[in-house]
């Protein structure tokens, strides 16, 4: 408004027609306005959690146990543990609460000022190093947020943590003035001003009173909340596990397709990416590794994806066509057609691992973005491989062969 209202004076006073550029000037102002009004500021503050419910809960844990049962045995037992233990906290809820901060003192101060009124819960301290597992967080500070507790605070806060911040007044002299300091620190983090709780040991009583109303108002939702957070953290860690488990699978299926393809060119005089699909051993790497990866296609579906695949290989530079024909050329005179082998030997056994890799990552990450158009998704899981293997088939060729990278 006082934009508009300063362009509305200009023109009244006729200053405008007295300078030639006050109309570029009152242009200016205006597109300015308008470019101000269309971009509206956009808050930083976490994502919402959902509303959470013993089923929701369940629902998520049984998808990691889906995961598990994937495991070998030996694989999933610690894991399966975790995930029983979670089970039993739903049936039989108890609150675990953590004294957390930097300040030995003020740690052991509120630690014996609150253990004595915790039925039925769990109570433990420890310091900034970790974040930690627990359904209520009482971060302890002694002034004003130093930046290791600042930071603490946004990663709880980005968890979804229920978090009342403990102030162990060093001096009354100050306290006023920490106060005001410690308010506006919480306000840039939009943490509401009565999750600050002023605490004495001559003066417990503000505390004591604001953990009894959170322990008997809100017992249910701090386990649910604390709970779907470790199930969120399981499924991670079921999900990582599981990953490398078909990772050791997928690799000697990759390994045996390399050299497949590398024979078959070296004797064949066929051009490499003729070969290659000719032959079908792309597709038959891609049909493999779907199956590794739970992908119920047959080999006619395993086609497209590696078709798309190769071509995006020749689009984005991975398969160097020069190369190929100086193979050809090489194979085609009797004096180089042994280092004619070689070279196309090692693009197609570059060709092949590329592509295993690249299937991989885009197994591993399909349902990450299902939005994302699959040529982008295989783009993306082609350009990650490379950064595995690099961009030359002589390199790939000495990996295969155990050789030290240059």
């Amino acid at each position: 408004m006082a934009v508009a209202a300063a362009i509305i004076l200009l023109l009244l006073s006729g200053w405008v027609n007295d300078h030639p550029w006050g109309w570029l000037l009152i242009l200016s102002m205006g597109l300015g306005y308008w470019y101000w009004r269309r971009s509206p500021a956009v808050p930083n503050v976490a994502s919402p959690q959902p509303a959470l419910d013993p089923q929701f809960i369940e629902k998520q844990l049984a998808e990691t146990q889906s995961l598990l049962q994937e495991l070998p045995p030996e694989r999933q037992a610690s894991l399966q543990s975790a995930h029983r233990q979670l089970q039993q906290r739903l049936d039989n809820p108890t609150v675990e609460v953590c004294v957390l901060g930097q300040s030995a003192d003020a740690l052991n101060q509120v630690y014996q000022a609150v253990a004595t009124l915790l039925d039925r819960c769990r109570l433990q301290q420890q310091t900034l190093a970790t974040v930690p597992q627990a359904d209520l967080v009482l971060l302890t500070v002694r002034g004003t947020l130093t930046g290791s507790e600042f930071e603490m605070l946004r990663v709880l806060q980005a968890g979804h943590y229920r978090v009342l911040v403990v102030w162990c007044p060093e001096t009354v002299q100050e306290r006023d003035r920490v106060a005001l300091c410690l308010k506006q620190q919480l306000q840039d983090l939009q943490i509401p001003e009565e999750q600050l709780v002023p605490f004495t040991t001559q003066a417990p009583e503000l505390l004591t009173s604001r953990l009894l109303h959170y322990l008997s108002q809100e017992r249910a939702n701090l386990v649910l909340a604390g709970t779907y957070r470790r199930a969120q953290q399981l499924h991670q860690q079921a999900q990582a596990a599981l990953n490398h488990y078909r990772q050791e699978r997928a690799t000697p299926i990759i390994e045996r397709y390399q050299w497949l393809a590398a024979a078959a060119t070296a004797v064949n005089p066929l051009p490499l990416l003729d070969l290659v699909m000719a032959g079908g051993l792309l597709v038959r790497l891609t049909w493999d590794l779907g199956q590794i990866y739970q992908r119920s296609f047959g080999l006619a579906d395993a086609e497209p994806l590696a078709k798309e695949l190769l071509r995006l290989m020749v689009q984005l530079g991975a398969v160097e066509l020069g190369t190929q024909s100086l193979g050809q050329w090489l194979k085609g005179n009797s004096l180089t057609y042994l280092a004619g082998s070689c070279l196309q030997g090692a693009t197609a056994a570059y060709v092949l691992r590329l592509s295993g890799l690249s299937l991989i990552r885009y197994f591993e990450t399909a349902t990450q973005a299902p939005s994302l158009p699959l040529v982008a998704r295989l783009q993306q899981s082609l350009q990650w491989a490379q950064q595995q293997v690099g961009r030359s088939p002589l390199q790939t060729l000495g990996h295969s062969l155990g050789l030290p990278s240059a």
